[in-house]
């Protein structure tokens, strides 16, 4: 919880990411999003305002590979956060040995 310039507002924030634990792209985008999320619920939060999302594609897979995994991955990643009613405004993406899958979120409140 960090204090902002303005009296009394404060900013929670959380990155996390991991590796693929399951075998589907699309659960396991969900399951990306919903352990991001899961770190402000941990703190008392209720009301995220904006994620971020975090994704590493693999230099390993090859281009038919990669338009069925990462659409997928995204795919389940945004419908987790729309459940939760959490917008995606950017994120980041790069080029990594592994597929690595994660965010940000970051919540403005009061104490």
């Amino acid at each position: 919880m960090l204090p902002t310039r303005h009296p009394g507002i404060f900013l929670v924030e959380t990155t996390d990411f991991f590796y693929p634990l399951i075998n589907d792209p699309y659960l396991m985008g969900k399951v990306a999003c919903a352990n991001v999320l899961s770190d402000l619920y941990a703190m008392g939060i209720v009301h995220v305002d904006n994620m971020l999302l975090l994704l590493g594609i693999s230099k390993e897979l090859n281009d038919a590979q990669k338009k069925v995994v990462i659409p997928l991955i995204l795919e389940g990643f945004r419908d987790l956060a729309e459940e939760a009613g959490v917008t995606i405004n950017g994120g980041q993406t790069v080029v990594n040995p592994w597929i690595t899958i994660g965010g940000v979120a970051t919540s403005v409140c009061t104490k």
